[in-house]
């Protein structure tokens, strides 16, 4: 949003420098991006008067003037303009300015033997317009309102700096000029000035205009006026010029630049229709009753003012007349429609629309307005009728305009809306402020006390706020353009400090400030992370908004981009996308991780949090050793990293082969289970999605639930360490070899020999699996066992486990329908 300080000055008092306000607006919340210094390009441009021009006798162009710019003595300057002459009034660059448009420096010079001591200028080399022809020439009435050596500035109203501010979404009131007065005033407690409406008009309420009701909701308002006698010739003042031009927008004639005018000022779009060119589209004398709010259809066409053709579908909204699209309802009107210089009368709409259908318009059509823009910010419909007179008044200075009547969609409602403010809560949240004395040092005694009810009240008057007292405080009324961000009683409160300054409250500190620390839970995350790292993973970071791609994902309200309209259900789909993209950059493998939410939609709204990885390729440094051999991990060496990596949290993880992830290989992917809860998955991508193109190469992708998994890790039995003698005594160790069915797991077996171990079995571990089809046949397989055994107070001989160990074998026999391997 850039405004001209003049401009500002016309609505409130500035006592203070443009850097010192630009230092305040920024610390208020109203950054300033840029201040630009209006006459930093004409310094040391005066007011000069040519007394005598006199060819050059070396030069048939060039000429030899006589300049008087108030000095003592004239200057000799010579100047090759064609239509320099004698007493006209010209804009006279003395020695030492720099003309930055050109990049000149004026210095006393002699050309072709004649001495010249400064420069006659154009417009173009005064950086004001593009290109000129010859030097400029100042009107004699402007010139006599002036001194000659009057700076250039002062003349061409460059005495004016141009704020460029950047406003956030929540304070939609500066993206009007009189918000920004109104912020100045409160900042610098000066009074404002703000122009009164001269005249109020009829208005008529008409409740049957056909409105989309999507647009038009509780807090939205429609109105056209109809304005006859006006001339589409008329071009503007230079007071308006000016003002738009400074704040970035080209002047076109007095009906569009009105408009424009009352968009910057009061921050109320408005659009003028022709009133002629809407009769011939509708074939008829237009009326009011004919303008409606729609959503447009998806057959439908509309040229616009930036001469672009849009197709247009169900997700616009668009201004009809008799049904016929003329405007994309807030964003930008129809060619056919608009203001030229054969209008004669006009139709003025003003509005506030649902800033939801408004972004989806602009989206749409890949375009954001200035309209546009401060509708989606969110603007107050009690300013709308106000704005539509204001911009009245002003159309009547300049034209006839007879009695017009503003139409409106509803009357405003005339009830207050109130938010109680007590007294109490302003004290217990911002705390007292200190007072400093003038001759405050380290040693003095800091007084301190809380806000006075007086001081309270007057911070709130100065941002157009009115209060009525209570016993318990205050019941606040909110000015218009202030009731998108002040809706509560915290957000006064807010105000409060922000204009009082933070830096004047007490701090409040905890005595003694006690040290934080992680939790055993994140602590048990940044050990996950960690051992993952270690084990050569990458970490990385996707986002959660994804683009609608069916109907279990949970749509974003209001979202900016078509590609950003969801949250995310998985996480694996875009690990798989980071892989591809290092496997077209030619690198050979790609492990990496992440810890983030997904949402789910179904049975309720609900966020997980979890961590997702993939695995691409061999990580390892040796790669010239293997050069020619598959650089793809086996399922086994992949579930070994992950498995190495997991070790740092002492947590003893099951797999469960499963066929059910319709995304993995079904005969290469298992559920994981710790604590008999799941925890996770871990397998290779279904051969689908690579001839699909979806992956382009082979990868596995592993998921847990951290709070299940932290959870677990973190019970104080496992959490906490202790201490355990080291045995004294030998170990006994007997391996057993079966012949299994392929359906048991191994967890399964280990499982069962643990239980009839009793307390002599310390371990068991598989050493050794044979699986050969011409000597077992398809559905059987070989494993081995090693059970260890150990006394804790004596050493084992045979005969102490010879029965327990016979045991183990019969229930294992009859537990998974067995016997021992010869």
């Amino acid at each position: 949003m850039k405004v001209s300080q003049n401009w500002l000055k016309s609505l409130v008092e500035i006592n203070t420098t443009a850097d010192d306000l630009s230092e305040k607006l920024s610390i208020g919340g109203f950054e300033v991006e840029s201040l630009v210094d209006c006459s930093e390009n004409v310094k040391g441009i005066v007011l000069g008067k040519v007394l005598s021009v006199v060819k050059h006798e070396n030069s048939d162009k060039l000429s030899i003037c006589i300049v008087d710019i108030g000095r003592s003595n004239p200057l000799q300057i010579v100047c090759g303009a064609k239509n320099v002459k004698q007493n006209i009034y010209v804009y006279v660059a003395t020695i030492g300015t720099h003309l930055s448009a050109i990049n000149l420096i004026i210095k006393k010079s002699e050309i072709r033997g004649v001495s010249s001591e400064g420069m006659i200028c154009s417009l173009e080399e005064l950086g004001i317009e593009d290109t000129s022809e010859g030097i400029a020439i100042i009107d004699d009435d402007i010139a006599l309102n002036h001194k000659l050596g009057t700076s250039g500035a002062e003349i061409l109203n460059l005495n004016d700096y141009i704020y460029d501010l950047a406003i956030t979404a929540n304070r939609p009131d500066g993206m009007s000029v009189v918000g920004i007065a109104r912020e100045i005033s409160a900042l610098l407690e000066t009074k404002l000035n703000f122009p009164d409406l001269k005249t109020k008009y009829k208005t008529n309420v008409y409740k049957k205009f056909n409105l989309c009701p999507e647009a038009i909701t509780k807090n939205c308002l429609y109105s056209i006026s109809n304005i006859e006698s006006v001339n589409g010739k008329q071009l503007s003042p230079g007071w308006l010029k000016d003002r738009l031009d400074k704040s970035g927008i080209k002047s076109i004639n007095l009906l569009v630049d009105i408009t424009n005018y009352i968009l910057l000022e009061q921050g109320q779009p408005l659009h003028a229709f022709d009133k002629d060119k809407l009769s011939n589209l509708i074939g008829r004398q237009v009326t009011y009753k004919d303008f409606s709010i729609r959503k447009a259809n998806n057959n439908e066409n509309l040229l616009c003012l930036n001469g672009e053709n849009y197709k247009l579908n169900e997700n616009i909204t668009i201004i009809a007349c008799d049904d016929k699209p003329v405007a994309i309802a807030g964003v930008i009107g129809g060619l056919e429609t608009a203001v030229n210089e054969d209008t004669s009368s006009i139709y003025l709409e003003g509005a506030v629309f649902n800033p939801v259908t408004i972004r989806k318009s602009s989206k749409e059509i890949g375009i954001r307005t200035e309209s546009s823009s401060r509708y989606e910010k969110g603007i107050s419909h009690k300013n709308t009728l106000d704005s539509v007179t204001r911009a009245i008044n002003i159309l009547e200075e300049y034209f006839n305009v007879l009695n017009p009547i503003i139409n409106t969609s509803k009357e405003l409602d005339s009830a207050k809306v109130l938010i109680p403010l007590r007294r109490e809560r302003v004290n217990k949240i911002l705390g007292p402020i200190v007072i400093r004395n003038e001759n405050y040092d380290t040693n003095s005694k800091l007084e301190k006390r809380y806000l006075s009810d007086n001081e309270i009240s007057e911070k709130l008057k100065l941002i157009g706020c009115t209060l009525k007292i209570k016993e318990y405080g205050w019941d606040v009324e909110i000015v218009p353009n202030r009731s998108q961000d002040l809706l509560r009683e915290i957000d006064l409160i807010e105000e409060i400090a922000r204009l009082i300054g933070y830096d004047m409250f007490d701090l409040n500190l905890p005595n003694p400030i006690k040290p934080g620390k992680l939790s055993s839970s994140q602590i048990a995350l940044r050990k996950l992370k960690t051992g993952l790292i270690a084990n050569g993973f990458n970490e990385v970071l996707s986002y959660s908004l994804v683009p609608e791609s069916k109907n279990n994902l949970i749509k974003i309200s209001n979202p900016l981009l078509l590609e950003t309209s969801c949250l995310r259900d998985n996480i694996w789909q875009e690990h798989i996308k980071i892989c591809n993209q290092n496997i077209k950059s030619g690198h050979d493998y790609c492990w990496i991780f992440e810890v983030g939410n997904i949402f789910n939609k179904k049975p309720d709204f609900s966020q997980e949090e979890i961590l997702n990885g993939a695995i691409y390729g061999n990580n390892k440094f040796e790669q010239w050793l293997g050069s020619n051999k598959d650089n793809n991990l086996t399922y086994y060496e992949a579930r070994g990293k992950l498995k190495e990596a997991l070790s740092i949290l002492n947590l003893k993880i099951e797999d469960r082969s499963t066929d059910s992830i319709d995304f993995l290989h079904p005969g290469r992917s298992t559920r994981l289970f710790t604590e008999g809860n799941e925890v996770g998955y871990f397998g290779e991508i279904h051969p689908n999605l690579i001839s699909n193109k979806i992956a382009l190469k082979k990868m596995y992708l592993f998921s847990l639930k951290i709070n299940t998994i932290l959870k677990a890790c973190t019970r104080k039995n496992k959490w906490i360490t202790v201490y355990k003698q080291f045995p004294t005594v030998p170990k006994m160790e007997r391996d057993i070899n079966f012949i299994f069915n392929k359906k048991y797991l191994v967890s399964e077996i280990i499982s069962q020999i643990k239980k009839s171990g009793k307390k002599l079995l310390e371990d068991c571990n598989l050493i050794d699996v044979y699986d050969d089809e011409d000597s077992f046949g398809k559905e059987l397989i070989s494993y081995t066992f090693r059970l260890s055994y150990r006394d804790s107070e004596k050493t084992l001989l045979d005969s102490d486990i010879a029965f327990l160990h016979d045991s183990i074998v019969e229930n294992i026999e009859k537990k998974f329908s067995t016997k021992l391997r010869d």
